[in-house]
């Protein structure tokens, strides 16, 4: 009972916009960073529900609002694909969604950002130069829409990927059994890409079974992370989630991202026994394939989702 009344003080705090918890950037960051940077966390995500028309997927992005970066506000908006084709990953309505919540930070601030940090959620290898050419594109003119003749922010665009087949083990040296590995635990040569700025981050303890770890790609570093300061950055932001008292599995607002883009589809009335990424208007396998290699961004229609006013600035 005792957890359970924690938990939900917690969640009441967070909603009146109080702090439950401040991620230590002066820890974190030790030669990238200075008492005068101000940084603006943005996470990412969309939602597939099923390939059609009648339901489209769902493009969250979240972003930072006040200097402790704690408090988040987000967007979202609808991605409808041309009939008989499948939607695509890429967010198209970035640039909108992103200007928004600069023009939020700016007004409760005072200021603007001069370092934006993104976590990209739910992006496959095979988008990586889709990401470069349209999302971190949009972000940067957003940038130089709203600043004008402000100096730009430098931007950091990280992926972050849950859905992999590795996992961790550590043996125990007296019963020889395989046991979880610590929360904290990073694995960053070897088995990474020798090409790539991978590393695996272990950022939580299982409650039960296999403790999955999560797979981050620095796509784009402007800021000039050096490895350790963007691992202990992402890991304190795991911990910076005002649901849980423990580290979760994926940073803040990447987490907050996921929520909201759930939560507004079943706002608009989306059944939730349909929550599969595939079916709806395609005949076979064959025709799927054929269908996810052909879309383009042009083909996807969209639309903002209006919340109420009072809740659409906070989470």
């Amino acid at each position: 009972m005792r957890w359970y009344l924690q938990n939900l003080v917690q969640k009441f705090n967070a909603k009146l916009g109080g702090v439950n918890g401040m991620v230590s950037l002066a820890r974190a960051l030790t030669s990238s960073s200075t008492k005068d940077d101000i940084f603006m966390f943005f996470g990412a995500d969309v939602t597939h529900t099923t390939c059609s028309r009648d339901k489209p997927s769902i493009a969250a992005v979240i972003g930072s609002v006040d200097s402790t970066s704690t408090q988040y506000a987000s967007r979202v908006g609808e991605q409808y694909p041309a009939r008989g084709k499948i939607s695509l990953e890429i967010i198209k309505d970035l640039y909108q969604m992103s200007t928004d919540l600069l023009k939020l930070f700016a007004q409760r601030n005072g200021c603007f950002p001069n370092k934006i940090v993104f976590y990209r959620d739910g992006v496959d290898d095979g988008h990586f130069q889709k990401v470069l050419d349209h999302e971190i594109r949009a972000l940067q003119n957003a940038c130089k829409a709203f600043y004008m003749n402000n100096p730009l922010p430098k931007i950091t665009f990280i992926i972050v990927k849950k859905r992999h087949n590795t996992r961790f083990f550590v043996r125990d040296p007296n019963t020889g059994n395989f046991n979880n590995v610590q929360p904290g635990t990073i694995v960053d040569t070897d088995i990474v890409h020798p090409q790539g700025f991978y590393f695996y981050l272990n950022s939580h303890a299982a409650i039960q079974g296999t403790s999955r770890p999560i797979l981050y790609h620095v796509l784009y570093d402007d800021i000039g992370f050096s490895s350790d300061e963007i691992q202990s950055l992402t890991y304190y932001l795991c911990h910076s989630d005002v649901r849980c008292t423990k580290a979760v599995s994926i940073p803040a607002p990447v987490h907050y991202a996921h929520l909201a883009a759930y939560q507004s589809r079943d706002a608009d009335s989306y059944d939730n026994d349909r929550r599969s990424t595939m079916g709806g208007d395609f005949d076979d396998d064959d025709d799927l394939i054929q269908n996810m290699g052909s879309i383009t961004l042009q083909e996807v229609e969209t639309r903002l989702i209006q919340l109420d006013p009072s809740i659409q600035d906070t989470m």
